[in-house]
């Protein structure tokens, strides 16, 4: 099995030398970005984004700004290399042995390709560098298009054995990075689309959830790979491929393993298999990599940072990522006191920590352990755990190098309401809120109602679109609508978007599924009469229906595919309508109900042209209205 990104336990505070890797204009220290008044770009950095939900640290507003700067000064002149070739970067992964000769890993560079660009209008050099990371993606691919996992420092080779691969994670963090970059300077909407739509080809599973890598197994997932604010991003830009699909089963193995293993904590193990069955499971203990794997490691560590970050976003849209980020916040924050240091990176699913040497003692050093439980302390609106999370950002009491440091910069980011979505408004905001209370009110043999509210938020919504699968079948400027054209006894599936007066979509709501009625036959059976069948002249023709769906139908109507030429002048009890060689026979008459059982006849005239055979009906269905 390819080894992804493993995490040793930290045995102490060792200080890190920090090397400067990285050209930079402007003032200050070597390494460090500098503002530029003749910068361009469309959403500068501070973003200073009001959030869906949650609270936001003490700290003030600027405060926060400058401890992000502060952060994003320090990363990058530690972790931010050119090299490789002419015009690239990665992202170094120094002091983690995660790759040969501190090289990166596709983890490393994805989370580079998120910063970067967040950082725009405070790093002059923003765009470039982003340009560089993308362009050593872009020379680095695997079979499947994704980013090879692990690169050698020196060679910049492909550092594993057998065929190249990629993870998961790192695909996701490059996808989001290329919508990212397209929101703020423009230009990358061709590498997003390829990007995206390779990623769905090969790191989705045929049921919908995401697999840990792009040639591994369909049954297995890794929850740190669940970052829904990027799925819901692509769900937003990328209409080709079916996103609401992968969020939707995603939460169902999400959902379905808490509610086994952790229903209290909603901890989530490294890995889990089974994701593509009603039952998933935790891994075997050292399935993938040499710690625990059916527990919370150095993985899962992340989870409640992509649940939280989730949540804070889409709010209401997030409701499944918010219960489980609430839960695993009340629970770490109980283990360690209050203390985020003593967060324990190895921790069992029912909150209780894991000892990890034979003597049965926990490592309790990683400062990443407690600093990506801010954004789920946030969401969950625990203002005193939210700001000793923030307040422990400051330091780094065990020396933690690459992971860490760049955890706690994307960390950073989210807390200090920096962190913006690609497919979100302008200047920051939420955009329009998703609506609520989806439901079916109502079907017919050929047609499907729907309903929903509006929520209440700051950039209302002037129009809804419904969507099946990928594809919007009805819009409305009310809060219903009705999708008509359906084939009788067919199942469909919906969800509605909200739009905004800039154009804005808001995430999904549902989805709902309903049925449509009859079908061929419609639960009755249809019997013509007719006359003769040549020559020219008039004829009287009856449809004798059969009611046998054992209740009474008190609207119908009847459709007649005839193959021959002939005009319907007149019907009994019956209005008609025609186009081409299809008449419709709609009941007009108060007494046209069929009792269940009972049978209704309908008299037609009409006449047929000379030289034309009238040939009897095909295709003929009863529909209920």
């Amino acid at each position: 099995m390819t080894q992804r990104c493993k995490r040793t336990a930290r045995a102490g505070g060792v200080a890190l030398a920090l090397i400067t890797v990285t050209a930079t204009t402007g003032a200050g220290p070597a390494g460090a970005a500098s503002r530029s008044p003749f910068e361009t770009v469309n959403h500068p950095f501070p973003a200073h984004v009001t959030y869906a939900t949650g609270v936001l640290p003490s700290a003030s507003q600027a405060a926060r700004d400058t401890a992000v700067e502060r952060q994003y000064d320090s990363w990058k002149a530690t972790y931010l290399v050119a090299g490789c070739a002419a015009g690239q970067y990665y992202v170094s992964t120094k002091g983690d042995d995660d790759a040969p000769n501190n090289g990166p890993v596709s983890e490393s560079q994805g989370y580079g390709m998120n910063i970067v660009p967040l950082m725009a209008g405070y790093d002059v050099n923003a765009k470039a560098e982003f340009d560089g990371l993308w362009n050593l993606v872009s020379t680095h691919r695997d079979g499947h298009g994704m980013m090879q996992w692990q690169l050698d420092g020196k060679t910049c080779k492909y550092a594993d054995s057998g065929t190249p691969d990629s993870a998961t994670d790192g695909d996701l963090d490059i996808g989001y990075g290329l919508l990212l970059a397209d929101k703020q300077w423009g230009g990358y909407s061709a590498a997003a689309t390829d990007w995206l739509a390779k990623f769905y080809t090969a790191d989705v599973a045929p049921d919908g959830h995401l697999k840990a890598e792009d040639d591994g197994d369909d049954n297995v997932t890794r929850p740190s790979d669940h970052m829904y604010d990027h799925l819901r991003a692509f769900a937003a830009y990328d209409k080709a491929h079916d996103w609401n699909k992968v969020i939707t089963r995603t939460e169902a193995v999400d959902t379905a393993f808490s509610a086994k293993y952790s229903p209290a904590t909603g901890l989530l193990s490294d890995f889990v298999l089974g994701a593509d069955t009603g039952s998933p499971s935790p891994a075997p203990a050292k399935y993938r990599e040499n710690q625990p794997d059916n527990i919370v490691g150095y993985n899962s560590i992340r989870v409640p940072w992509h649940l939280g970050t989730d949540a804070l976003l889409n709010g209401s849209a997030a409701a499944v990522e918010l219960s489980l980020a609430t839960k695993e916040s009340a629970c770490l924050k109980a283990q360690s006191g209050g203390v985020p240091t003593k967060v324990y990176p190895h921790t069992n699913l029912d909150c209780t920590p894991h000892p990890t040497d034979g003597a049965g003692h926990s490592d309790t050093q990683a400062e990443e352990a407690g600093d990506s439980i801010g954004p789920a302390a946030m969401a969950a609106g625990d203002q005193a755990w939210t700001d000793a999370i923030w307040n422990e950002l400051a330091t780094n009491p065990f020396g933690d190098p690459y992971y860490g440091e760049t955890i706690k910069m994307l960390v950073y980011l989210v807390m200090a309401g920096d962190y913006w979505s690609p497919t979100g408004p302008p200047g920051g905001g939420t955009g329009p809120a998703a609506p609520a209370a989806l439901s079916v009110t109502g079907t017919t043999n050929s047609s499907i109602s729907l309903s929903w509210t509006e929520q209440d938020n700051a950039d209302p919504a002037v129009s809804f679109k419904v969507y099946e699968g990928s594809t919007v079948v009805a819009t409305s400027t009310g809060t219903t609508a009705t999708i008509s054209g359906l084939a009788g006894g067919t199942s469909h599936t919906y969800t509605v978007t909200a739009v905004d007066a800039a154009g804005l979509e808001s995430p999904h709501s549902g989805p709902v599924t309903a049925t449509t009625g009859g079908g061929t036959g419609g639960g009755a059976t249809v019997t013509v009469t007719k006359t003769a069948d040549t020559g020219t002249g008039t004829y009287t023709d009856q449809a004798v229906i059969t009611n046998n769906s054992g209740a009474d139908v008190h609207g119908w109507n009847v459709q007649f595919d005839l193959s021959g030429r002939m005009t319907v002048t007149s019907a009994a009890n019956a209005l008609v309508t025609s186009s081409a060689h299809h008449w419709t026979l709609t009941n007009t008459a108060a007494d046209a109900t069929i009792a269940a059982g009972g049978t209704l006849v309908v008299t037609f005239d009409g006449t047929y042209t000379k030289g034309k055979q009238y040939v009897a009906p095909t295709n003929v269905t009863l529909r209920t209205t």
